[in-house]
């Protein structure tokens, strides 16, 4: 059987990318990526637009709408994913405040923690983060762009934190997956190009592969489990 592979973080030109997404998709087609998140959610009357754009475009590619959330404070951060939470198919949140990194891995409607160390001296993560993001299966992302677009010193920053926290969610065994970020079809890559990402942070082989496949794929199944009737919380379903 052919391994699947999974971008859930691009964004079109229907928020801050450049790239329409019709472009977008016949990237991913030749890129055989099986799976991609548009990031490009803002209110319920764009969704139905972007909704209505995606159904007209022809593609084995499966395209799921995603809501990138970047709140101002905790209480910010549980109204805008109660709002959304039933209306998208992938919920990030952008990480970087310490408060908001571990509101995020605490809530199980979470799927994605992008950028934990945004602005950070540190990795923005810590074994407790760790542990509450394997409890709650919210995924921590290795953001390709923001490697991608650094250079020399402070590629070497950025990469050191990235492999902080990859080293930390591999002790917890908590989910990783390694996602383009993408602004444009330029930024998009093929699933073992982005793996190497998860390489260079240390996880091993087999790891760096299923965090663009097994992983992300996992999430997909998490979030219908969140957004069924049954679901209480982690560990707690409704028979």
């Amino acid at each position: 059987m052919m391994r699947k592979y999974l971008d859930l973080h691009i964004y079109s030109d229907n928020s801050i990318g450049s790239s329409s997404i019709k472009e977008v998709v016949d990237f991913a087609e030749k890129l055989n990526l099986s799976t991609i998140a548009l990031l490009d959610y803002k209110d319920k009357k764009q969704l139905a637009e972007l909704k209505k754009e995606i159904q007209g475009i022809k593609t084995q590619v499966e395209i799921l709408v995603g809501a990138e959330l970047v709140a101002g404070s905790v209480s910010d951060l549980k109204v805008k994913i109660k709002q959304v939470r039933d209306v998208v198919d992938i919920l990030a949140v952008y990480g970087g405040n310490l408060k908001i990194n571990r509101a995020a891995v605490e809530d199980p409607r979470v799927d994605i923690l992008i950028h934990p160390e945004f602005k950070r001296k540190d990795s923005g993560m810590d074994d407790v983060m760790a542990r509450l993001a394997a409890e709650n299966f919210v995924a921590i992302e290795l953001n390709f762009r923001e490697f991608l677009h650094s250079s020399r010193k402070s590629r070497s920053f950025v990469l050191r934190k990235m492999k902080q926290n990859a080293m930390l969610a591999e002790k917890y065994n908590a989910p990783v997956i390694v996602a383009s970020g993408a602004e444009s079809v330029w930024d998009m890559r093929a699933g073992r190009e982005l793996s190497s990402l998860a390489h260079l942070c240390g996880l091993p082989i087999v790891a760096c592969i299923d965090s663009v496949s097994k992983t992300p794929e996992r999430v997909m199944t998490h979030v219908k489990k969140v957004n069924s009737n049954k679901f209480v919380m982690p560990g707690v379903e409704i028979k």
